[in-house]
């Protein structure tokens, strides 16, 4: 009887850090940027022809991406300036928002404008499982 309360409690405690995790994520990226559903990003960046970042790393953008984004891996943005125009709207997707959040937060301290930021909410990661 132990062994099972034990694991009901790894479990219960796994669940609930994971939503955690899931609602922190998204308070985040939207005090970063304005968070878009999928189908809202993809439209509103073909209207603005805004610049597109594919935040993940370069392997996954070699295999597939959103026609006209640029490679920019997350972990890139830590050692420097974006070389991004901050007079133009940044639309950033990854595979989760997870990435995407952290770069807007660094683009947010380079001086970039909330109203200019725009994060996929599903992750490309989505967008591909939706398709298929």
């Amino acid at each position: 009887m132990n062994i099972l309360w034990t694991i009901t409690l790894v479990l219960f405690f796994w669940v609930v850090f994971y939503f955690l995790s899931k609602i922190i994520t998204r308070f985040l990226a939207s005090s970063r940027g304005t968070v878009l559903k999928t189908a809202a990003f993809i439209k509103q960046q073909d209207e603005d022809h805004g610049q597109l970042v594919d935040v993940r790393d370069k392997e996954p953008y070699k295999r597939s991406h959103l026609k006209g984004s640029r490679n920019m891996p997350a972990l890139s943005f830590n050692q420097g300036k974006s070389g991004l125009r901050q007079d133009m709207n940044i639309y950033l997707y990854g595979d989760t928002l997870q990435g995407p959040s952290s770069v807007a937060k660094h683009l947010r301290k380079e001086g970039v404008a909330k109203n200019r930021l725009f994060l996929m909410a599903g992750g490309y990661r989505q967008l591909t499982e939706t398709k298929k």
